[in-house]
C-alpha cells in the first residue's frame, strides 16, 4: 500500500518544486478568445517583448481578415465599426497600421496617451528589440535609432500618430455581445461603441504590485525611474530581479548611487543576457566601464562608466539573491537575507520593480477565461 501511494504521488508530479500559473486571459492561437470575435494580443499573452507585440498585433487583423464569418458580415449600418482596437501601444498601434491598410472603418481607443508605457521609461533607456532575426509581420518596424527610448518613441509617432492614425480617448469597462455584434460600454457613461470584432491590446496597465511591508506606502517608495540624475549619490534598495530592476540598479549605481539590489531567487532566471552582465560586473567592480545610453538635449550619446559632465564618484553595487524587504522605515530598510538574518541599511528610496497586475476585471467582467481560475466547468470536471 506504502509502494502503491509513493508511485501515485510521485505520477502527480509532487516531487516536482510548485510553481505559480500567472494570471492572464485565455488566448488561443491567432489571438481568439472564448468570446467570439474578441482578440487579444500583446504582453497579456504572456510574451513582453516589443518584436512580438508587434507581430502579434498585425497577425489578429490577418486572421479577422481571413476569418469567412467576418468577410460575410452585414455591413448594412454605417454605425458599426469593423473593429475597434483597445489599447494604444504597440500592439494596438500595429493593428490599427494594418486595418487601415486594408480599407477597414476601425478606431484605436486609450485610456490616458499613446505609448505610455514606453513613455515613462528612465530616460536614455536602452531598447533591445528581441528576437534580432525576427521581422514582424505588418507594416510597423524597428529601426536602428530604436535601440534607445527616445529614438523609440520618435520611430513610433512616425509610423501612426504622423501617418494620421489619430487615438480615440475613451477607458473601456467591459465588452458584451449584442446578437452578431460586440458592445464596448465606456467606463464614465459615453455613448456605446458597436463594432463587429475587438481587439484587446492594454498590455499589463494594471496597478503596481507592492512590496506587502509596513512602509510601502512611504513617499521615498517608486514603482519606476524617470531620471537617474534626482538619485545621484544617494542610498538606493531595489526590490526585484527582472530587466526593470536591472537597468534602474544599473542606472543608478553608474550615476553614483548606493545600490541594493534585493532578490527573492537565488539566481536570476528571465532577464536579458546583456543585464546580468552588466549587474554581474557591476558588482563585482563599481568603476567598471559598463556601457549605459545618456541623454543629451535631444541627442542620446553613449558613454562608458558614470555620467559624464560634473564629476561623481563612483557608486557601488551590492545584490542580496534570496533575499525579501521585511520594512521601509525613513532613512533605513530592514532586508531578511538568504540566512534568514535581518540587516538594517541605510536608505534614501526604494524602488519595487516587482511588475503589475494585470487588469483582470474588465476581462471578467466581459466574460473572457482567466487561466488558473475556476469556473463552473472547471469544477464539474
Amino acid at each position: 500500500m506504502v509502494s502503491f501511494v509513493k508511485r501515485y504521488m510521485r505520477w502527480l508530479h509532487t516531487q516536482w518544486p510548485a510553481g505559480t500559473v500567472e494570471k492572464l486571459p485565455v488566448v488561443a492561437e491567432g489571438g481568439s478568445t472564448n468570446v467570439p470575435g474578441v482578440y487579444i494580443t500583446g504582453d497579456l499573452t504572456g510574451i513582453p517583448l516589443l518584436k512580438f507585440s508587434a507581430d502579434g498585433g498585425a497577425r489578429a487583423v490577418h486572421a479577422m481578415l481571413n476569418d469567412p464569418a467576418f468577410k460575410n458580415r452585414d455591413q448594412s449600418d454605417d454605425s458599426v465599426l469593423d473593429l475597434a482596437i483597445i489599447g494604444g501601444g504597440v500592439s494596438g498601434f500595429s493593428a490599427a497600421i494594418e486595418a487601415k491598410k486594408a480599407g477597414l472603418k476601425f478606431t484605436l481607443f486609450e485610456a490616458a496617451e499613446p505609448f505610455s508605457t514606453i513613455a515613462n521609461f528612465p530616460k536614455g533607456k536602452p531598447i533591445f528589440t528581441y528576437p534580432t532575426d525576427l521581422t514582424p509581420s505588418g507594416d510597423l518596424q524597428f529601426h536602428e535609432k530604436s535601440s534607445v527610448k527616445e529614438g523609440l518613441l520618435e520611430d513610433l509617432y512616425e509610423q501612426t500618430l504622423q501617418a494620421g492614425i489619430e487615438p480615440q480617448f475613451m477607458r473601456i469597462d467591459r465588452i458584451r455581445r449584442d446578437g452578431k455584434t460586440l458592445e464596448l460600454v465606456p467606463a464614465k457613461g459615453d455613448e456605446i461603441v458597436r463594432a463587429h470584432r475587438v481587439i484587446v491590446a492594454i498590455g499589463r496597465s494594471g496597478n503596481f504590485r507592492k512590496l506587502g511591508v509596513p512602509g510601502q506606502d512611504l513617499p521615498k517608495v517608486y514603482n519606476r525611474l524617470h531620471d537617474p540624475a534626482d538619485f545621484c549619490e544617494q542610498n538606493v534598495t531595489i526590490v526585484g530581479g527582472g530587466d526593470s530592476a536591472m537597468e534602474t540598479a544599473i542606472a543608478l549605481a553608474t550615476c553614483g548611487c548606493n545600490v541594493t539590489m534585493s532578490y527573492r531567487k537565488p539566481q536570476f532566471s528571465r532577464p536579458k543576457p546583456e543585464n546580468v552582465d552588466k549587474i554581474n560586473e557591476l558588482a563585482g567592480n563599481p568603476a567598471a566601464d559598463v556601457a549605459i545610453e545618456e541623454p543629451t538635449g535631444d541627442r542620446v550619446t553613449t558613454t562608458s562608466g558614470r555620467f559624464q559632465g560634473e564629476h561623481r564618484r563612483p557608486g557601488s553595487l551590492r545584490l542580496m539573491m534570496a533575499s525579501k524587504p521585511k520594512e521601509v522605515r525613513e532613512g533605513e530598510v530592514e532586508i531578511t537575507n538568504a540566512d534568514g538574518q535581518v540587516e538594517t541599511l541605510p536608505n534614501d528610496a526604494v524602488f519595487a520593480m516587482i511588475g503589475r497586475e494585470p487588469p483582470l476585471d474588465c476581462f471578467r467582467r466581459s466574460g473572457i477565461h482567466i487561466r488558473s481560475e475556476w469556473r463552473s466547468s472547471t469544477i464539474i470536471g
